[in-house]
């Protein structure tokens, strides 16, 4: 919730800011999600202004693991967060916001790479750099089996498709609000996809869809964050600053 200016109908308040009163009948500001004692402001002073925390750069904390332990695959997730960064800081909307590298809420150890507040909803982002030829098809071809599962260089990678719902449940709970519609994403950074893959993924191109998961390339899925959606610019400030509170860069 967003600080509302309304008439005080049912009792006098006091400003958090100047300690002045605002009078039963008088209008002020409130928002019931501050702390107790700092939720009201009168005219004069206006609305707080939530601070905002710094994003640090995308794959910092990739590459704080990569320092102490010297593993290639934190180096890898180091590079294809970053990449996935700027591909959001260069072609997203400018009416979205973006929450980069963040604690997962009741996880001290997980993070979240990206998340996206957009028009089209909250997106959550994994970037992934794996190597090898991606395919996402049945298990044999051709086949009527309506089943998909996702190869990387050969190997049955669909399992990690749904770990993904370790970093979507905590976030649907602290947006608490079934209305707005959460988007997890699989994304395949500089990804050496197979046919028909290669043509399904070129740039604008939409993404496959696995289990609730989108599967995609870095620039194919910000275009499908980039069309309109149900949710105002009032209201995708409104969700930043809340995720924003409740998860902290790493």
């Amino acid at each position: 919730m967003s600080w509302t200016e309304k008439p005080f109908t049912r009792n006098a308040a006091t400003c958090s800011s100047c300690g002045a009163t605002v009078e039963k009948g008088q209008r002020g500001w409130t928002n019931s999600e501050e702390p107790k004692g700092k939720r009201v402001r009168c005219l004069m002073c206006g609305p707080a202004v939530s601070a905002v925390h710094v994003d640090p750069v995308a794959g910092s904390s990739a590459l704080r693991l990569d320092a102490r332990r010297r593993g290639d695959n934190y180096l890898k997730g180091a590079h294809g967060e970053y990449l996935m960064g700027e591909y959001l800081a260069n072609e997203l909307a400018a009416s979205a916001r973006v929450l980069t590298d963040r604690h997962v809420p009741g996880d001290s150890e997980a993070n979240i790479d990206h998340v996206v507040v957009a028009s089209s909803g909250v997106w959550i982002i994994d970037s992934k750099k794996w190597k090898g030829e991606i395919h996402y098809r049945s298990p044999k071809f051709p086949s009527t089996d309506p089943r998909r599962y996702l190869y990387v260089g050969g190997v049955d990678r669909t399992p990690q498709i749904a770990k993904i719902y370790r970093l979507v449940i905590p976030v649907a709970r602290v947006i608490g609000d079934r209305s707005v519609n959460v988007h997890p994403a699989m994304v395949f950074i500089e990804a050496v996809w197979g046919i028909p893959e290669s043509v399904h993924f070129k740039r604008g191109k939409g993404p496959y869809l696995h289990e609730g998961v989108f599967l995609s390339g870095g620039h194919s899925i910000i275009t499908k964050i980039n069309e309109p959606g149900p949710l105002s610019l009032e209201n995708v400030d409104a969700l930043y600053r809340k995720l924003d509170k409740a998860m902290p860069p790493r």
